[in-house]
């Protein structure tokens, strides 16, 4: 290839320009319905005057009569324009926040089953691990659209915790093993960017305005109900608003639809740009977009809930308009930006068959380098790049066959989490396992105890991951179920000489288990809790004690708190039921807050210019733990 596309700054300028589009869209918003309330005041200089005629009066203007502050009638135009945007939004996106599995299932989806025997859904699910663990991110639930024999796929959902990606079937039967995963990265960098709740509250947006042009509506049949003496002014009057209201509401619609397009063909931009990162083969995206291009299957006619989603597939399908309403770029110009060499021929497509090594789970997670980059030295005191950071946390281990399989069970899954809880002593263990006794008749603890030994000798950085893994499996648990579960996990407990990981998974799954989407955090004094949290990351790695705390300086000057302690605290104040306490204290900030944390224990990590895997699992749990994922940067 004689180029290769700049992924990270094709990123920063995707982002930069979605940015403009949303803060445009809310301006426009807010300058229709202020629209509402100049026109009122407009209207207000006309009035009526009696006429000759008995019983007749005449409508004329009297521009004097005009006053341009009228408080009440603003809250009347205004307020109200913006209380039916608002609650006609809000139905909207309370309608669409049942989570990735319910869109799914909208869109015509069939969740594919962990133990599937189908070759081509096993390759699928395969390449959804994999690049689950690349990305940092939750495996999500899998969908297969069987009814589209068109080449494509769609993330849904409103958090990496509830998120679902979707194929069709014309992608599992025409796609290559690469360019089915450069295509589900680039759905996981939908997700990790977080374009699933930019794209809910769009259509909320939309929805809202909607719900405006449908009160106009209701002005003209409420006009034609006005009956008695003196009507025909009353009649006019809301008429003439009635159609005020329905073309402001229609321009906004329109407009709106306008930005929404405008928007998720600069996220799908990013989206390719970090799909090229994660897998690092551009080569496997571009062919997919190219075989998309040249695909001559059968196009069918969306449905309504595909074509208000339109903006959630990897493509755009046929009958949506292809010029200012297009949700997608055009395929070329998304081909170039990947392969700058790409010559415009387009090859035909033809099906692939799935070999028995394409169906089989590779050892490696992801295809990424076996080590982290190292940091340039001139850069290794400085403080780490969002993308340093975002590129050294890639998980490049191995977990077992036997353990990706009982990932994909229900109650094999929640035996492999309380597993990794278990105590080393055989007696605490034995008590750890009695509280769990009562989960699914006592399976889940026969469970635990039979890959404790395989628990036991996972390398360092592969506990994290092979939680991600469990994840579709235990969203699959009842609620009851996972109040259960979430219980026991609580009960079991944890000891000092446990470590730090085992606390932090605890708290991931308790975050991943919880059915609040953003789980309350405890009272306490932010700056002790960073301080604490941020001193028991830095002192699980195995540097020198000078080492962590130039580290932890370093974590500090990233966080920039006014009173946090500048030094390491000593290592008899790392009690682990503090730190515990002191997460819950950071949990409760906001997410910017969060991510700002999160990204200090990354620098941390980088101070020494390398990442050894057990700092990498523990500021990946860190991250978890917080709700807050490495997939695409930490930039606040």
């Amino acid at each position: 290839m004689a180029a290769t596309m700049n992924f990270f700054r094709a990123q920063d300028e995707a982002r930069g320009r979605t940015t403009k589009l949303v803060v445009l869209l809310v301006l426009a918003i807010l300058v229709l319905t202020g629209t509402l309330y100049v026109l009122a005041v407009f209207l207000t200089g006309y009035h009526t005057v009696p006429t000759r005629s008995v019983g007749v009066s005449s409508l004329i203007f009297d521009g004097a009569h005009r006053d341009w502050f009228q408080p009440k009638l603003f809250c009347l135009t205004t307020g109200l324009a913006l209380a039916v945007i608002l609650g006609g939004s809000l139905m909207r996106i309370a309608e669409l926040s049942k989570g990735g599995g319910a869109i799914a299932v909208r869109l015509g989806g069939r969740l594919v089953s962990g133990v599937t025997k189908d070759p081509a859904e096993r390759r699928y699910l395969n390449v959804v691990q994999e690049m689950a663990l690349a990305a940092g991110l939750p495996v999500p639930l899998c969908f297969v659209l069987d009814h589209d024999n068109s080449i494509n796929a769609f993330a849904a959902g409103n958090s990496p915790q509830d998120a679902a990606v979707g194929i069709t079937r014309g992608a599992l039967l025409n796609l290559t093993r690469d360019e089915l995963q450069g295509v589900i990265a680039h759905e996981f960098s939908h997700i990790g960017n977080g374009d699933m709740k930019l794209n809910l509250r769009i259509i909320g947006a939309i929805a809202g305005l909607t719900a405006l042009a449908q009160l106009g509506y209701i002005f003209f049949r409420l006009a034609g109900s006005v009956r008695g003496k003196n009507s025909a002014p009353v009649a006019l009057g809301m008429i003439l608003t009635g159609v005020v209201v329905l073309l402001i509401g229609s321009g906004g619609i329109l407009f709106a639809k306008v930005i929404q397009a405008a928007v998720s063909r600069e996220r799908e931009y990013l989206a390719d740009a970090s799909a090229v990162q994660f897998t690092r083969n551009p080569l496997g995206l571009g062919s997919a977009l190219k075989k998309i291009a040249g695909f001559s299957g059968a196009r069918r006619e969306a449905s309504e809930a595909e074509l208000e989603a339109q903006h959630l597939f990897f493509a755009s399908s046929g009958g949506f308009l292809e010029s200012l309403f297009s949700t997608h770029p055009p395929i070329n110009e998304r081909i170039r930006r990947i392969d700058p060499a790409f010559d415009g021929i387009i090859p035909d497509v033809q099906p692939v068959a799935v070999s028995a090594d394409d169906a089989s789970p590779v050892s490696r997670a992801a295809p990424v380098a076996s080590a982290a980059p190292p940091l340039p030295v001139a850069a290794s005191r400085a403080v780490p790049t969002d993308h340093q950071i975002q590129d050294s946390v890639g998980f490049r281990g191995r977990i077992s066959e036997t353990l990706r399989n009982a990932s994909d069970d229900p109650v094999s899954a929640m035996g492999l989490v309380l597993g990794l809880l278990l105590r080393r002593d055989p007696a605490l263990r034995a008590a750890q396992l009695s509280k769990a006794r009562n989960l699914a008749g006592g399976e889940v603890a026969r469970e635990a105890e039979k890959f404790e030994p395989l628990l036991r000798a996972l390398p360092a950085g592969s506990r994290v991951p092979l939680l991600d893994l469990s994840m579709p499996a235990l969203r699959q648990l009842s609620a009851e179920q996972q109040d259960l579960f979430r219980q026991a996990i609580t009960q079991v407990g944890y000891e000092a000489d446990d470590g730090l990981i085992v606390l932090l998974i605890r708290a991931s799954m308790r975050r991943y288990l919880s059915r609040e989407k953003n789980p309350p955090g405890r009272p306490g004094d932010l700056g002790s809790a960073y301080a604490l949290v941020l001193t028991a990351v830095v002192r699980t790695s195995g540097e020198s004690a000078e080492a962590q705390a130039r580290a932890y300086r370093l974590g500090a000057v990233v966080l920039g708190l006014p009173g946090l302690d500048a030094n390491l605290l000593p290592a008899e104040k790392v009690d682990l039921q503090k730190v515990d306490d002191a997460l819950g204290v950071i949990a409760g900030q906001s997410v910017y807050d969060r991510r700002k944390f999160v990204r200090a224990c990354g620098a941390a990590m980088l101070n020494d210019s390398k990442a050894e895997e057990a700092e990498v699992e523990i500021v990946r749990a860190v991250g978890d733990s917080l709700g807050i994922s490495f997939a695409t940067g930490l930039k606040v």
